[in-house]
């Protein structure tokens, strides 16, 4: 006796070749930042290139991540390797924010500040333009701090984590020089 049972073959509806390219583009970004971002993060261990990423925020960083994929799809050669060319574009992204040429989001966890210390009435340390920046002013009068205190202000805030030195231009009207300076720390 021949046994027969019925197979029921279930179908995935076909979608239209345009509604499949649009899920391979989708799916192809998405790996692609994730390699990207992962590659970005190898680097800052190694410590290759600038490191000035905003890793803690790169995830939501849309703008630098279109501008990469955008770089990206521009720099691909099918002669040169996939990570030599991510490694070209990270390059390419790390000088942009050197350069001033692209605005991240702020690290969390960390509030954006500068210090400016006035000596005996001129600014001769930082100035900044962040409009949520934390501004410390201190002013190292001779009347009131002694060379020992001015030594030990300079010598605690240089030493202070995450602030840089910054350059600066002091303008004084009525006067014909103008002067820049960066304090070494």
């Amino acid at each position: 006796m021949t046994m027969i049972t019925h197979i029921e073959l279930k179908t995935t509806p076909h979608l239209p070749d345009q509604e499949m390219e649009k899920i391979y583009r989708i799916r192809q970004r998405f790996y692609w930042e994730t390699d990207f971002i992962s590659r970005c993060r190898e680097r800052k261990l190694e410590g290759t290139g600038l490191c000035n990423l905003p890793y803690q925020t790169l995830t939501e960083e849309k703008k630098l991540l279109d501008l990469a994929y955008e770089l990206y799809n521009d720099m691909e050669d099918s002669n040169t390797a996939y990570n030599v060319t991510l490694d070209l574009v990270i390059d390419a992204i790390e000088h942009r924010i050197q350069d001033n040429k692209i605005v991240t989001a702020t690290e969390p966890n960390e509030n954006p500040r500068a210090v400016i210390i006035i000596e005996d009435g001129i600014v001769s340390t930082v100035l900044a333009s962040d409009p949520d920046i934390q501004i410390d002013i201190i002013e190292l009068d001779r009347n009131y701090a002694d060379s020992e205190l001015r030594t030990s202000t300079y010598d605690t805030v240089l030493k202070e984590p995450g602030l840089q030195n910054c350059s600066y231009s002091l303008h004084v009207p009525g006067y014909d020089q103008e002067m820049g300076s960066e304090v070494d720390g």
